[in-house]
């Protein structure tokens, strides 16, 4: 045991020090998270409108009018998330770098509208110009948001740092000086935008949006949402909260941007009407991967000794556990370092993964839908919520109650042990006792 806790403080630390303290995974990391309140404010209208069994309550015509009033609510967040996308990142990056925040927006928005063909083909074959397709709006253009925003970004930041700037006399209005000091950089960085954009055009792609897609998002969401990655990046999350850091925060911030393509990709096909491509995404990992720490809680709270650490232990984070809220186990228990919970704690992690996958890739569950709800949702509501299905809170239920069962064993080792040690130090304080008095 010793063994493997060396070699996990070796290897694995410095990686998780190393993605922690990456700047831009840091900025991309914020960024997703400051898309929250737009992603949910989409899924409300998509959840109202299409909540199970409706259709036996609402007349149809009240019902299909109250979609389309509150289509626009879904078209205007999740639909147009890449542009939201841009927004964040420029910020973040801008606030990281201290930079001007209008004109780093302003061109990282401008970039990426560069790149996009300002044409569209029809069903019926015509070619549409002076349009923006839609599509490349939303989760199709989530990697060209990333990378263009990105580059832009910092190609701006690097001119402006340079003698390319416009001086002007300090009797000048600061706004003055500052639009002016950005004038050379902004034109600088469009030209080499505009540059890429001629350079696709000769490719058989035609433009970097379809480059991007085919070559890199659609092959990476692919690899990232299949059954063993999603098995192995459970594993690495735990291991990486064995270590003492934030596994999903540490994770996330990588996978973040494949997990909501995938999403976007079902919320899409569910609103036509389609079958749902992807298992796994954002929401299956936070609903059916992410609370498996729950089961532990509750073997603590039933299992172990009365009067116990671990009982306290169990009592004590029992109420963040409903809210998917882990810290108080994770950190009381500990989970950190201690060695005697590493194989349960992985374990159940995987186990859950598996079954989760299992079910819905065989048809027991629905796929995630594509909505989006508050992390905190409690289970057996979030699995409902998000796979639209009853059988998404089943499948909640039985990854719980398999954790129970893993974690049994191990917790009543544990207390075991705890009240040998217990004992043992009231023996030993009992006979130096009697060494005083006598």
């Amino acid at each position: 045991m010793k063994k493997i806790e060396k070699w996990l403080e070796r290897w694995l630390v410095p990686i998780g020090q190393k993605l922690n303290g990456n700047k831009y995974l840091s900025i991309l990391k914020h960024s997703m998270a400051s898309l929250i309140p737009i992603t949910i404010a989409g899924s409300i209208a998509l959840i109202i409108t299409n909540f199970p069994f409706i259709d036996n309550v609402l007349p149809a015509t009240f019902l299909e009018e109250m979609r389309a009033v509150l289509a626009p609510i879904n078209g205007i967040t999740i639909n147009l998330i890449s542009i939201y996308l841009i927004i964040a990142i420029a910020y973040h990056y801008a606030k990281e770098f201290e930079m001007e925040f209008h004109y780093t927006i302003s061109i990282a928005m401008a970039s990426f509208l560069i790149l996009i063909p300002f044409e569209k083909a029809t069903e019926s074959g015509e070619l549409l110009s002076k349009v923006i397709p839609v599509e490349y709006l939303g989760s199709s253009g989530m990697f060209v948001a990333i990378f263009c925003t990105f580059f832009s970004c910092w190609l701006f930041r690097k001119i402006s740092s340079t003698k390319l700037t416009i001086k002007m006399p300090e009797s000048v209005p600061p706004n003055v000086i500052d639009a002016f000091s950005a004038l050379v950089p902004f034109f600088v960085v469009l030209i080499v935008m505009i540059a890429i954009r001629f350079v696709f055009s000769l490719t058989p792609f035609n433009d970097v949006n379809t480059f991007v897609y085919s070559v890199i998002q659609l092959p990476l969401t692919n690899i990232g949402t299949g059954f063993i990655p999603t098995v192995l990046i459970g594993i690495l999350v735990q291991l990486f909260w064995f270590m003492g850091l934030h596994g999903q925060s540490l994770v996330g911030s990588v996978m973040h941007p494949i997990w909501i393509a995938a999403r976007n990709a079902n919320n899409a096909a569910f609103l036509a009407g389609k079958e749902l491509p992807y298992i796994v995404t954002e929401e299956f990992v936070a609903e059916f991967m992410w609370p498996s720490f729950i089961g532990l809680v509750i073997t603590l709270v039933i299992f172990s000794k009365k009067g116990t650490a671990n009982r306290a232990v169990g009592n004590a984070a029992i109420g963040a556990a409903a809210f998917k809220i882990s810290e108080p186990v994770v950190f009381g228990l500990p989970i950190v370092m201690n060695v005697l919970t590493l194989i349960p704690w992985v374990l159940v992690m995987a186990v859950n993964a598996t079954v989760s996958y299992g079910a819905m890739y065989i048809g027991l569950v629905p796929r995630p839908t594509g909505v989006t709800i508050p992390w905190t949702t409690p289970p057996i509501i979030s699995g409902y919520l998000v796979t639209n299905s009853i059988g998404g809170s089943l499948l909640q239920i039985v990854n719980i109650a398999i954790g129970v069962l893993i974690w049994v064993p191990f917790i009543k080792a544990l207390s075991s042990q705890s009240a040998a040690e217990l004992e043992n130090s009231e023996i030993v304080e009992s006979d130096s006792n009697i060494e005083t008095i006598n």
